[in-house]
């Protein structure tokens, strides 16, 4: 039976009747409810359960079902690199960049209890967590000027310029142990030396440190003494993980020019090796193998060893790693091993077929079982104590922690940001020593664009109490009726033609689509395939009665020199200098033929493209099907790129990318936006005439979206999978067509004719909204007049940033006056045109 990990649906099996409950039961209702997306009908019944005789028996369900079931504190806003001190008494994590970086050290047990903030990055905490050592940041005149230029200049050369400031200050930080309890600190002698990762050895600090002209080496701080050299040879030595102990670490060397050499990829390459270097006798032992692990009490290792063509799981004693046993052997692939507390049994990751999976084995290779079925990757494996283990699911972009209890099988899922529609993409997880908290790093407010990441502390002691339940369905059943509402009141002027368009879409369509272009195999630049599909599209466009053409230019490697956008243009009746543009790429990795990536893209921007041709909009609409996306976002630059020299006026941008695949039989996928307006419009485009789920995430980098963004700024939607990058064959040769839901692709498009339908029809966003004057509670406000034709007016709305619509009034020219206002207030303003239809998203301005 295959397990449903959704973040809104952790166990769609729910609503199935537990022995002796009535099928009809409120709880079982709700869960259907819930199933198929109506979260107003599913919340106020689970409300109703609450209040009733059976609330304690149905909290865990009904927790699980909207968010989280065990207390979580968000640590900070935007931290990193978090770890638990090895007795489990403090809590410390990295926060802030470049010369403002800081680590803070808390007290587990109170994590509201600062202990120290020091100014510097690359902690770890002695053995016996009395201690903790870290690279101070100094302030120095180098070190401020390399800082300042990591900003300026070419975006393109942000990287090299990060570089140049991370060997600075790897040079000028200081190496300084501070005693936890007193405060007190003492800074170790390093000379010269550019300082890397460190580890905290039982007799003394260890680092990873290189001269200005040499290779790198691990060095020996004792009593403190000068560092002393425990390694020799060339490249660049990188430490890898020390044991409890501290008296053995992994680290491996990075050849100059070569790569990461010796790194934890799973066993997948032949020549893959790192070294076990012991303390205090500073012997180093070269293991070929891959993806190191300690037991807990530090005294044996496993990691994965290639030989023929099989993967073995070795285990060995630390102290004498020569006699290494393989304890599993096969053909699969295998990765991340990790010990029981009591050493007696591993859980490893491997891929009977195509996606991850965690299976458990004795230590004497006995008794080895599987423990997950999903159909998405099940991966890292840890251990919290003999009985308990903490999973991920998903890919890198979109992973979910959750717990199994090995005895009975049961899997709960550990954190989500109890919201209905917003995803919570989570990065890393740390468990404590004694298994009952885990510090997550995660995005919980779904925007994956900006560089900070929240990190959180889940008490697996402490569940959620039937008030912190019923507050958190309250708000989201507010929340989920003022979306529904406002969205219906959107799209209210033209609900029935939106509904007349949408119900000509075409399931058979989406596959005849699917099918033919997955006929050229790969659709790469360099392959025969992509040429093809150009062809296929630009007479497909022909058929729906436009007028399309091809928009070559040369990409690097594509096979002729040459590759092509295929474009067609529904011309807009009323205000046809204005665009928005619609956009898929149809090519592939060179691999596979990318029936998900993107060929299901492809086929939603196709029927949306038919569907349409006979219903032109107010405003203009592309339909862009871009090529060269997996070669580096080719196509849709060189769009862009044209669209900006001819000065067309894009005024909004929908990007779809792998909305064919799905996780179970849900129609669910994820909007990708950096437009709030554009986002809640697509929900509402879906809740209304499609049978599409929808999420969302503040999401575009490294997609075609980004084209957009860079260029004509916060313009984008569009719609990608749920769970975002889910998809086991992502990439892969077996990316194939009997792994798409044609329903779902065809959702898409509907919700994509719908969304373009209300976009199109209304006026764009205003551009230059600014404050005149503002004094004693009065504002004066102005803007750039509308650029649509038939605008008859502008609504104002302004309040507090937590409700900036709380007061609302109308002008019919582009300046208003408000008064009652105050600095920190927020003033919003939106065209309305004479069909009644108000502008798709607001422009903004905070009063000073």
């Amino acid at each position: 039976m295959r397990r449903l990990i959704s973040a809104t649906a952790v166990a769609a099996a729910l609503w199935i009747p537990l022995s002796g409950r009535s099928s009809d039961a409120p709880i079982d209702a709700a869960a259907v409810a819930w199933d198929r997306g109506d979260y107003v009908a599913a919340l106020t019944t689970y409300l109703q359960v609450l209040d009733s005789a059976g609330a304690d028996e149905a909290l865990e369900t009904i927790a699980l079902q909207t968010g989280e079931l065990f207390h979580t504190r968000e640590l900070t806003t935007d931290g990193e690199s978090p770890k638990f001190s090895l007795d489990g008494r403090y809590i410390a994590y990295q926060t802030g960049a470049l010369r403002a970086r800081a680590i803070r050290l808390l007290a587990a047990a109170d994590p509201t209890k600062e202990v120290a903030t020091l100014s510097g990055f690359r902690g770890v905490f002695s053995p016996d967590s009395n201690r903790f050592a870290y690279l101070r940041v100094t302030s120095t005149p180098a070190l401020q000027e390399a800082a300042a230029s990591v900003e300026v200049g070419p975006s393109n050369q942000r990287a090299q310029r990060l570089t140049a400031f991370n060997s600075r200050i790897a040079l000028e930080s200081r190496l300084v142990v501070r005693e936890i309890a007193s405060g007190r600190e003492t800074e170790m002698e390093t000379g010269q030396l550019r300082k890397q990762s460190l580890a905290f050895g039982a007799t003394g600090i260890l680092f990873a440190g290189s001269p200005a002209d040499g290779s790198g080496q691990i060095y020996w701080i004792q009593n403190g003494a000068a560092p002393a050299a425990l390694t020799s040879g060339d490249g660049e030595k990188v430490i890898g993980d020390m044991n409890a102990s501290g008296t053995a670490l992994t680290f491996t060397v990075r050849l100059a020019g070569a790569g990461r050499a010796g790194g934890g990829g799973g066993g997948q390459g032949a020549n893959q090796s790192f070294r076990l270097l012991t303390l205090p006798d500073g012997k180093v032992a070269t293991i070929a193998g891959s993806a190191p692990a300690f037991s807990v009490d530090g005294g044996s290792i496993a990691y994965l060893a290639r030989a023929a063509n099989e993967t073995r799981l070795m285990v060995a004693a630390v102290n004498d790693p020569s006699a290494a046993a393989a304890i599993r052997s096969g053909p699969e692939r295998l990765d991340a091993p990790a010990f029981s507390p009591d050493g007696k049994r591993l859980a490893f990751q491997i891929t009977p077929k195509e996606d991850w999976e965690i299976h458990l084995i004795g230590r004497d290779g006995t008794g080895e079982t599987r423990l997950t079925r999903d159909i998405q990757h099940d991966l890292l494996p840890r251990f919290l104590d003999n009985d308990r283990l903490v999973g991920m699911i998903g890919e890198a972009r979109h992973r979910r922690s959750f717990l199994y209890d090995l005895a009975t099988g049961k899997r709960t899922r550990l954190f989500h940001n109890n919201t209905i529609r917003t995803i919570a993409p989570e990065y890393s997880w740390v468990p404590s020593p004694d298994g009952q908290k885990l510090l997550i790093v995660a995005e919980r407010d779904g925007d994956t664009v900006s560089a900070e990441r929240g990190v959180y502390l889940v008490d697996l002691s402490r569940r959620v109490t039937r008030d912190e339940l019923r507050a958190r369905l309250r708000s989201n059943l507010a929340a989920e009726q003022a979306l529904r509402e406002k969205t219906q009141r959107q799209f209210a002027t033209i609900a029935a033609n939106v509904r007349q368009v949408v119900g000509q879409a075409s399931v058979a369509r989406i596959f005849g689509y699917e099918k033919a272009l997955f006929d050229f195999d790969s659709k790469h630049i360099t392959r025969p395939g992509n040429r093809l599909a150009s062809e296929y599209l630009f007479n497909t466009y022909k058929s729906f009665g436009y007028e399309p053409e091809y928009q070559w230019f040369a990409g690097r490697g594509a096979l002729g020199g040459q590759t092509a956008n295929v474009l067609a243009t529904l011309r807009g009746t009323r205000n046809p200098e204005l665009v928005y543009v619609v956009s898929s790429h149809y090519d592939s990795v060179a691999i596979g033929p990318g029936a998900d990536d993107d060929t299901s893209g492809t086929a939603a921007l196709l029927e949306t493209a038919r569907i349409l041709a006979k219903q032109p909009q107010p405003a203009t609409i592309v339909f862009a099907s871009f090529t060269g996306e997996e070669a580096g976002l080719l196509g849709s630059r060189e769009y862009v790129r044209r669209a900006v020299a001819a000065k067309v006026h894009i005024v909004g941008a929908l990007n779809n990318d792998m909305v064919g695949w799905a996780n179970d039989h849900r129609l669910d996928n994820t909007i990708r936006y950096s437009n709030a307006g554009i986002r809640d419009i697509q929900h509402g485009a879906a809740m209304h005439f499609t049978s599409l789920i929808t999420y969302d995430a503040l999401y575009y980098k490294s997609t075609d979206a980004a084209a957009y963004y860079e260029a004509y700024g916060d313009i984008v939607g569009g719609i990608g999978s749920y769970p975002v990058l889910g998809n086991p064959h992502y990439h892969q040769s077996h990316d194939l067509l009997d792994t798409i839901n044609h329903q779902l692709v065809t959702e898409v498009a509907k919700t994509t004719a719908a969304t373009l339908m209300l976009m199109a029809s209304s006026p764009s966003r205003l551009t230059d909204l600014r404050v005149e004057s503002f004094s004693k509670g009065t504002a004066t406000i102005s803007w750039t007049p509308s650029p649509e034709t038939g605008v008859s007016g502008y609504v104002v709305a302004y309040g507090p940033a937590n409700n900036p619509e709380a007061h609302r009034t109308k002008t019919s020219g582009p300046q208003a006056t408000v008064s009652k206002v105050q600095p920190g207030m927020v003033i919003s303003v939106k065209a309305v045109n004479d069909k009644g239809l108000e502008g798709w998203d607001w422009t903004r301005v905070t009063l000073k």
